[in-house]
């Protein structure tokens, strides 16, 4: 039989039509084989309208995810990440008018440390210049969605149990693939490039001459606890050989059983951050931790807040100031104003009993003025703190702060433990 040149044209196209269709439907089965681990989670994002079947998402599951796939599953399965709609927020990388602007103005505007806290879930951080971009079009790895979702659902993290240096260590050592580097000095830690970089899945300490191991910033302690806490909770934890893999490129087969986890983890109703002691306490005091068996002491130029850490009942709390000061002390709601006469015995300090609170807000006022000392700094300028030199020594036990006194001017007052 004699085929025109269309004809044959006609049925290559179609011959080709069928070995793609059969291809792509072997690739289908083959990856609904392959992530069948992942079925329940899929088809659980399906029921809440995250995904499609888990037949229908099949052919997709080894695919990568980008930070504006994972930011649209988290705005829809978590619908507790909202802000106002009115509401502007500077998202540097994703301006407004953007097609992405409204998811990412929801979920990580609605970071709990916000406006500040921003940064701890961008693409690209600067933690030196407070710089940060976010880029929807990412391809995330294991670690960039690790840091990531440590800044949206910090409860994780917190439901660690407190640790000393020793276990952390201890613990962060089974993370066979995250390397660790111990530094000599402060001065050698924070020239190192991966320094205060929280994207970086690289852990740094500080070990100095015949002292203590300690992390080598707080960013360190932002990556080791979340480590920590994500895999204690069974969210994101190596395999059985201790790899994290934190450079791999996450699929959408294993964010559908990440995120499925985490909801899970609030208890199968959705997101629900529970507040922290610090996040109750209003922004505007200057934080100031007393502990019970040491004492501390502070230049002060600001409201304060003494937070009670362990759990202390009652704070020893004197001041000094090279004029008349008197303090407006806040627990629960109850207020009550001490002297400066009283306040500036320093071995004999006043107590603040905290009654169930975890913090006294304390106001100084200057007397001759009667004005908040904030204020009176505002009129006169900064040269007023220098010369006011107003000093809080606290402690969550009795102290003879004169003591105190003698070992700060000695340069020494570290040493000052009970």
């Amino acid at each position: 039989m004699n085929y025109s040149r269309w004809h044959m044209m006609l049925i290559t196209v179609l011959s080709f039509s069928l070995f793609a269709t059969s291809t792509a439907s072997a690739a289908t089965t083959t990856n609904a084989k392959k992530y069948k681990w992942a079925k329940p989670a899929v088809e659980f994002m399906g029921s809440h309208g995250v995904m499609q079947s888990y037949e229908q998402e099949a052919d997709r599951l080894n695919q990568t995810v980008s930070k504006a796939e994972l930011t649209q599953m988290i705005h829809t399965l978590f619908k507790e990440f909202r802000v106002e709609p009115d509401k502007k927020i500077e998202i540097p990388g994703v301006p407004e008018g953007s097609t992405y602007y409204s998811i990412f103005r929801d979920v990580y505007g609605s970071i709990p440390s916000n406006p500040s806290g921003m940064i701890a879930a961008a693409d690209q951080i600067n933690y030196n210049g407070e710089t940060y971009t976010y880029q929807p079009s990412k391809s995330l790895s294991r670690w960039d969605l690790l840091i990531a979702l440590n800044a949206l659902f910090p409860d994780i993290r917190y439901s660690l149990d407190e640790m000393d240096t020793k276990e952390i260590i201890t613990k962060v050592n089974s993370f066979r693939d995250i390397p660790k580097r111990t530094f000599s000095s402060f001065e050698t830690y924070d020239k190192w490039k991966f320094a205060y970089q929280p994207l970086a899945p690289e852990l740094g300490f500080i070990q100095e001459k015949k002292q203590n191991v300690y992390l080598g910033s707080d960013l360190d302690g932002v990556k080791t606890y979340a480590m920590l806490g994500f895999s204690k909770a069974g969210i994101m934890k190596p395999d059985a050989k201790g790899n994290f893999y934190p450079n791999q490129k996450v699929t959408l087969a294993e964010t559908a059983v990440i995120l499925q986890r985490i909801y899970n983890f609030y208890g199968g109703k959705g997101y629900k951050h529970q507040p922290t002691k610090d996040e109750l306490i209003p922004r505007e005091l200057n934080r100031e931790y007393v502990y019970r068996n040491s004492a501390h002491g502070s230049l002060i130029s600001d409201n304060v807040a003494l937070v009670s850490t362990d759990n202390i009942s009652t704070a020893y709390l004197a001041i000094s100031a090279t004029e008349p000061v008197d303090l407006k002390v806040i627990v629960n709601g109850e207020s009550i104003t001490y002297s400066y006469e009283q306040l500036s015995v320093l071995d004999a300090p006043i107590m603040i009993a905290f009654d169930g609170a975890d913090y006294a807000e304390v106001y100084p006022i200057l007397r001759r003025t009667g004005k908040p000392i904030v204020d009176q700094g505002e009129i006169e300028g900064n040269e007023f703190f220098e010369k006011l030199d107003l000093f809080f020594y606290f402690s969550g036990k009795w102290t003879d702060f004169s003591v105190f006194n003698t070992l700060w001017e000695d340069e020494s007052y570290e040493e000052f433990e009970q």
